[in-house]
């Protein structure tokens, strides 16, 4: 017998073996492990947001139409114009707008690049952050010309308050950052 030859085949047969269990070869133990089973770990959740993107979409939809509204009645020196999407207290701040412009004998055309964010918001309050880029310009009250104008382009930074009132968000108030 050629003990030289059975060595060298034990060897090889042993070195294939170590190789195929390292690999991962047909020769593991096909059975899972309990680890991989059982006992999952329960995945941690991400925090929900207070309010849902419909939700938060139908707030800023609400806040955009107040600011249609709001030029309109600027435009026009109309303050009722915005009596169905104000508080008292926010129909009385574009009163006050609106007497202040008569005043200067002049209307105004609102240009305005918003960037609202809905910062808070429950079931029937919300509140909006907006950074606004402001570029409008008075106009002639009586033709309401010149139909484009330049504007600051200044910065602005307002806070407004929305509650739904009968189905409907409605502004409350505002405060403008400093």
């Amino acid at each position: 017998m050629d003990w030289q030859r059975v060595t060298k085949a034990v060897t090889a047969s042993l070195l294939l073996a170590v190789i195929a269990a390292a690999c991962g070869g047909d020769d593991a133990d096909p059975t899972p492990t309990a680890t991989a089973t059982s006992n999952p770990r329960p995945r941690p959740t991400a925090p929900q947001p207070t309010a849902t993107p419909d939700a938060e979409a139908e707030v800023i939809a609400a806040y955009l139409r107040y600011w249609d509204l709001y030029a309109e009645a600027v435009l026009h020196l109309d303050a009722t114009r915005v009596a169905d999407v104000a508080s008292d207290e926010e129909l009385q701040r574009v009163r006050d707008d609106v007497e202040m412009l008569r005043s200067q004998g002049v209307a105004a055309r609102v240009v305005l690049e918003h960037n609202p964010v809905v910062i808070e918001a429950s079931a029937t309050s919300a509140t909006v952050l907006d950074e606004i880029t402001n570029n409008s310009f008075y106009v002639d009250p009586e033709t309401l010309e010149p139909q484009e104008g330049e504007g600051s382009g200044e910065t602005l930074t307002d806070t407004f308050f929305l509650e739904k009132v009968d189905g409907q968000w409605i502004v409350v108030r505002s405060v403008r950052q400093e």
